[in-house]
C-alpha cells in the first residue's frame, strides 16, 4: 500500500469547514486506495482526516513523538503508532514512509512541516509531490509570499512544481494520484554559478 502524509492542525477550535473538509480529504485517499500517515493526534484537522480514512477502511499510520504519547492525544484506531524520541525523528520517519504530502490548514507546525518537505523537495532530497489544501483560502497569504520568493529571484521559478494548491479535497486527492516529481534545477550548482556572476559584475543588484 501507497501512503500519504497529511499534515494539519490539532485544535478542533477552528471553524467547522476546516474539520469537514480534512475529513473529505482523508476518506478521499481511503477511497482511492492510499493510506495515510500523520502525526498521529485524535483532535483537530489530524484526528478528522484520520476519521476519514477509516470511515471508508482505509489505514492510517500515526508517528508521535514520546513527550506527546499521553493519555487522549493519540488517535486509538491507528493501525500503527510509533513513538518516537523526538520531533526530527518524527518527521524523517514521516518522509521516509510517504509517496507524496498534503498539507490541510495548521499553525506553526504544520506551516513547518510543509516548508520542509518543499525544501526537501527543492534539494534534492525527496521527490515526492507536495498538495496544500487551501480550504477558504486559508494559505492565500502563504502562497503569495512563495510567489514573492520566486519573482524577487530568491527561488528558481521551476520550485513552483513542488507544490499545487488545492481549492477543494478532490482536487488536492487527484492531483496528488497524477502528479509527477518535479524537474528541477541543481541548487548547488546554480548557487555557485549566480555567485560567480555576482563577482564578474553580470548579475544585476
Amino acid at each position: 500500500m501507497r501512503y500519504a502524509c497529511v499534515f494539519g492542525a490539532s485544535c478542533s477550535l477552528v471553524d467547522r469547514i476546516y474539520l469537514d473538509a480534512a475529513r473529505e480529504a482523508g476518506a478521499l485517499l481511503a477511497q482511492h486506495g492510499i493510506g495515510m500517515v500523520f502525526g498521529g493526534g485524535n483532535t483537530g484537522l489530524m484526528g478528522a482526516a484520520a476519521r476519514g480514512v477509516k470511515s471508508q477502511g482505509g489505514r492510517v499510520i500515526g508517528v508521535i513523538p514520546e513527550l506527546l504519547n499521553q493519555p487522549g492525544i493519540a488517535f486509538p484506531q491507528c493501525d500503527e503508532l510509533i513513538i518516537t524520541p523526538d520531533m526530527h525523528s518524527r518527521k524523517a520517519l514521516m518522509e521516509k514512509r510517504s509517496f507524496a504530502f498534503l498539507a490541510l490548514p495548521g499553525g506553526f507546525g504544520t506551516l513547518e512541516e510543509l516548508l520542509e518537505v518543499i525544501t526537501l523537495n527543492q534539494l534534492g532530497y525527496l521527490r515526492a509531490p507536495v498538495a496544500i489544501l487551501n480550504t477558504n483560502g486559508y494559505y492565500d497569504q502563504l502562497l503569495g509570499q512563495l510567489e514573492t520568493c520566486i519573482r524577487q529571484a530568491f527561488t528558481a521559478p521551476a520550485c513552483r512544481a513542488i507544490y499545487w494548491a488545492a481549492p477543494s479535497p478532490q482536487a488536492a486527492v487527484a492531483w496528488l494520484l497524477s502528479a509527477q516529481p518535479a524537474q528541477l534545477p541543481n541548487k548547488i550548482k546554480d548557487a555557485i554559478e549566480d555567485d560567480q556572476r555576482a563577482r564578474e559584475g553580470s548579475c544585476p543588484e
